[in-house]
């Protein structure tokens, strides 16, 4: 199957199980308003038909047109979608598209990694980024109990930690935010469209971040940070291989333990990834930094070893 009609299909299936139930007169209407000025031209009726068709092969799913509730098209073996393998492929197909086109004989045989909280509401999330479109979004963090309207300006997602994040702005002006999705209840596209600020660039954003914790927002600096890591284990080989941030630079090289250098705001998810690292990790400088592990070190030895 080519590329872009794998697409278009992924669009259809994606528009039937979010809408729960649509007739092809309305996915038609929302088909041109999304797309009608792109390269996924129109949906016609025989076109709408071919994609139901060609769907319920690839996926093993049922959609039928339901005439007693005004010709709506629903998937019937939800169950089916719902599975976490079925859906975490699909919505990893609409992503990597390109690469998979389709092909069911990588059905089986590519593995991702679970990132439970992109399941529900990645899609329309980036379907809103697309159109340039505001959000309406129920949202309800760990540290309140009732949930919170935010009515914010899309402006990129990104994983970390097997957890989807979406980094938003209100309309109304202030620094961008960080939204979990796996905290989000329900989330609404709007009509009302937006531009970004032409002054923000998401790589400078997040240049001397480690995760989603930016350290901006508590004026923290950037620092200089070199760790010794020890080849136990092959610790300093992995780290080699498999950089902790993209500003990791190796000081030193030897067979017995390598040093790094970092150039980042040491956020608490910065301290995290170091502790992770065990005994086989040393922070060298700067000396406050260095002595803020010892005390999270302690801290942790204490959890273990009761006076």
């Amino acid at each position: 199957m080519a590329k872009n009609q794998m697409k278009k299909c992924l669009w259809v299936l994606d528009t039937i199980y979010r809408t729960g139930g649509i007739s092809y007169k309305d996915i038609a209407a929302r088909w041109e308003r999304e797309h009608g000025h792109d390269e996924m031209g129109k949906l016609g009726n025989s076109t709408f038909r071919y994609y139901i068709d060609l769907l319920q092969d690839l996926f093993d799913v049922n959609i039928e047109c339901i005439a007693s509730d005004g010709y709506k098209y629903r998937i019937t073996s939800e169950h089916d979608l719902d599975g976490r393998n079925a859906k975490n492929w699909l919505l990893s197909a609409f992503a990597v598209n390109n690469i998979i086109n389709g092909n069911r004989a990588l059905e089986g045989r590519v593995m991702y990694e679970d990132i439970p909280s992109g399941e529900k509401f990645l899609l329309p999330i980036l379907d809103a980024m697309r159109q340039w479109r505001e959000l309406d979004i129920i949202y309800t963090p760990f540290y309140r109990e009732e949930p919170k309207l935010h009515h914010v300006q899309p402006y990129a997602v990104r994983v970390n930690q097997r957890r989807w994040y979406l980094l938003a702005r209100n309309p109304k002006g202030g620094k961008p935010f960080h939204l979990a999705l796996d905290r989000m209840d329900k989330v609404e596209i709007t009509d009302e469209q937006f531009t970004i600020d032409p002054t923000f660039d998401i790589d400078a954003y997040y240049d001397a971040a480690f995760g989603v914790i930016t350290g901006v927002e508590d004026e923290l600096d950037i620092e200089k940070i070199r760790v010794k890591v020890y080849n136990d284990y092959h610790s300093s080989d992995y780290l080699r291989t498999l950089p902790l941030h993209k500003s990791q630079i190796v000081i030193e090289s030897t067979p017995e333990y390598a040093v790094v250098e970092y150039r980042l705001r040491p956020t608490d998810d910065f301290l995290t990834a170091i502790l992770a690292l065990g005994g086989n990790a040393e922070v060298l400088s700067p000396e406050w930094y260095r002595n803020y592990v010892i005390d999270e070190a302690r801290r942790m030895i204490g959890r273990y070893i009761k006076d």
